[in-house]
């Protein structure tokens, strides 16, 4: 199986709990092999322009979407381990019945999408993974708006009210009329389940509040103390916060001159072109 050329295959992998859909390009025999996890509300769309942009050629994609998200159907688990573990089923399905072949795996994680990125490079065995690069993503307790309001309008009752505010108005009406090319954002949102959303909201707030002290991240914990390669991307209106975590840590950081948070659509042919100096 795979191939040499572009053909894009749509799959359901079925994992421990939940199936998953799943969109790859798939090359045949030993291939660099690029899984790009997308975030809160989103789908694959969001890593849509990886399967034409020129950087990525000659590399196999893998693009999930996390259950309840997309065209993957609901779980009773949306804990961050669980998202972690269908990642490494689809990778594993993809192996034994499509011809994947990573040579290396490299791991792309966008905004909660770096949680189970950065959890899939930690219990990965030694060699498995090249290299992690996150954008935007949740290392801190610092700067998560959207999942400190949606949980706050959980605990007031107010839940389902304050979901459709923030699709029909903050990201239909604000958002897109600053960045019309997030369009996919606000599609992926349609296709999102209410109940998924603020499961997953409910399981990010668990992760960024699990340890004592400030920096109370668990994923970001994992992220220090990762051995491989990892780049953390950002635009401007990255919490300082977590500028001073990456600046501790010695993480390497790259700026993006954009106020949007989708750095993939906001500056295309630098996102996938820093992936493609780390994914050789």
């Amino acid at each position: 199986m795979g191939n040499n050329g572009n053909e894009i295959l749509d799959v359901v992998v079925p994992t421990r709990d939940a199936p998953v859909f799943v969109r790859a390009r798939i090359m045949a025999g030993p291939a660099p092999a690029v899984c790009c996890l997308h975030g809160l509300g989103d789908s694959h769309l969001a890593f849509e322009d990886a399967f034409e942009t020129r950087y990525l050629a000659g590399k196999s994609l893998i693009v999930p979407d996390m259950a309840g998200h997309g065209a993957s159907p609901a779980t009773g688990d949306y804990s961050m381990e669980a998202a972690t573990g269908r990642v490494r089923a689809v990778l594993d399905h993809l192996k034994e019945y499509h011809g994947l072949r990573p040579s290396p795996l490299y791991l792309v994680g966008h905004s909660v999408g770096g949680i189970p990125a950065i959890y899939y490079c930690r219990d990965a065995a030694p060699g498995e993974v090249g290299g992690l690069i996150l954008a935007e993503a949740s290392i801190t307790r610092f700067g998560s708006f959207i999942t400190a309001h949606a949980e706050a309008a959980r605990l007031s009752g107010r839940f389902g009210e304050w979901y459709r505010d923030f699709r029909e108005q903050l990201v239909f009406r604000d958002y897109l009329g600053r960045f019309s090319f997030c369009r996919h954002y606000y599609a992926s949102l349609r296709f999102c389940r209410e109940d998924a959303f603020l499961q997953t909201v409910l399981a990010v707030r668990r992760v960024a509040k699990a340890l004592p002290g400030k920096w109370s991240h668990a994923a970001g914990e994992a992220l220090a103390g990762l051995t491989l390669p990892v780049i953390y991307a950002y635009g401007r209106d990255v919490a300082p916060e977590t500028l001073t975590f990456l600046h501790e840590h010695a993480i390497e950081a790259r700026p993006f001159p954009t106020d949007c948070h989708f750095l993939m659509q906001a500056m295309p042919g630098e996102f996938y072109g820093l992936l493609s100096e780390v994914c050789r």
